[in-house]
């Protein structure tokens, strides 16, 4: 069973690849990881692997997460348990190819690194990341790097990528102190990803800050947080609450709408670009709208449920097992705080300076309705930096059509302009 595998899950209308990674090691020990079906298409290790003859079981935690299946005639046919719900999967192997990744660094670094942990004491969870420091520099701007959707490692991993490390790398050797840290629960952090809420990373992301602020090397009065996607998310309502001291905030593809209305136009970009036709997409725009009012309102979850299947099964008839279970993920009550955030009360509030950057091939978070909405909602100083970067992705690669299945065969990790950008910006606050 060495080797890659790869097999395809329903996930709110859309066809998403997951893939499994499993390896052996020279004693003998099975590892290994996959990738998706996640928004961000992250890639999440398995904490337990375990092969008897032609049968698998492999184990994720921190996502509550496992597959159990065995070889039928070549391909590995199983079911996918997380949390209460169950889903068949069919894996077929394949050949990975080896992508480049020229953009990742490699030591000898020309800063120091140092490997760190530190305490969210709201919460009692024990956070751990990496620390970059310039060299013989001292009282230095810094920032905490806060990862986007899903459980994701210091360097944000994806598809062989790690966007958080090269920007680390970047900003680290123009001057800047940079924190990255794995979420709770994954890595060598503690605590249960799958239990958590945003309101539960924005208590981590204070704790960084606090942490990065009463270091030797750092300047405490410019100390900020760039996020990425769900991460800017977090830095925009940290600021707007004035919930941790900051100096600025910097925000890569982040939510600028309320949520629910996001995610309607998280698939429709998903469903257009995957060929679905202008009557398949309004139908399913309708119906998102209305099962994302019934998420994000307060109806115990199974009256909402009912209330979901009376609205999709006029469309889709009977439902499928895996039909029914994402259905019933979508109710878990980490989704439904996260539909129920609408950021701009909050982007009204801010009083530092804000730096936006945005991808038009952006199809995750559009750029057009999340630029415009804080354009407009921002109280106005001049030293705001609100852009967006022709022809880039979510993850701010150039790419083609902004498809999370291009992520993996792209090269570039993150668009150096943005980087410089960033840099030059950080550099004047």
């Amino acid at each position: 069973m060495v080797g890659s595998w790869k097999g395809e899950l329903a996930v709110h209308g859309a066809t998403l690849p997951i893939v499994f990674h499993l390896r052996q090691d020279a004693d003998g020990l099975w590892q290994g990881d996959m990738v998706g079906p996640v928004q961000s298409m992250s890639t999440m290790p398995f904490n337990k692997v375990m092969v008897r003859d032609d049968s698998l079981y492999v184990e994720a935690t921190s996502i509550d997460f496992s597959f159990r299946g065995r070889l039928v005639f070549g391909k590995l046919e199983g079911v996918i348990r997380q949390h209460s719900s169950f889903l068949p999967l069919t894996l077929q192997s394949f050949q990975t190819k080896i992508q480049r990744r020229p953009q990742l660094p490699q030591p000898p670094y020309s800063y120091d690194t140092l490997d760190v942990s530190f305490q969210n004491n709201f919460d009692a969870v024990r956070l751990a990341g990496t620390l970059t420091i310039p060299r013989g520099k001292d009282k230095c701007p810094a920032v905490v790097l806060v990862t986007g959707s899903g459980p994701q490692d210091r360097n944000e991993t994806i598809e062989g990528h790690q966007p958080f490390k090269v920007i680390a790398d970047y900003l680290t050797k123009r001057g800047v102190v940079v924190l990255r840290y794995d979420e709770r629960g994954v890595g060598k952090s503690t605590g249960n990803y799958v239990q958590s809420t945003i309101g539960d990373f924005s208590k981590d992301a204070i704790a960084a800050v606090e942490f990065l602020r009463k270091q030797q090397q750092v300047d405490p009065s410019r100390v900020g947080i760039i996020g990425h996607s769900e991460g800017g998310l977090i830095a925009a309502l940290l600021a707007g609450q004035k919930a941790t001291e900051l100096s600025f905030i910097a925000l890569l593809a982040a939510p600028a709408i309320p949520i629910d209305s996001l995610m309607i136009l998280q698939a429709h970009e998903l469903g257009r670009v995957q060929g679905m036709t202008k009557k398949e997409l309004q139908e399913a725009k309708e119906i998102n709208r209305r099962n994302f009012a019934l998420i994000k309102g307060k109806l115990p979850n199974q009256q909402a449920y009912t209330r979901i299947m009376n609205n999709v099964t006029p469309v889709f008839g009977k439902l499928t097992p895996s039909q029914e279970a994402e259905f019933k993920m979508m109710l878990l009550p980490s989704f439904r705080y996260f539909m129920r955030i609408n950021p701009v009360p909050f982007m009204e509030r801010i009083d530092i300076p804000v730096f936006a950057a945005f991808g038009t091939k952006d199809l995750q978070v559009p750029f057009a309705p999340n630029l415009e909405s804080l354009t407009d909602h921002l109280p106005q100083k001049k030293e705001h930096f609100l852009q967006a970067y022709e022809g880039l992705n979510h993850l701010f690669q150039r790419a083609e059509t902004g498809a999370p299945q291009e992520y993996a065969t792209i090269e570039e990790t993150f668009n150096e302009d943005v980087m410089r950008d960033l840099s030059n910006w950080i550099d004047k606050r």
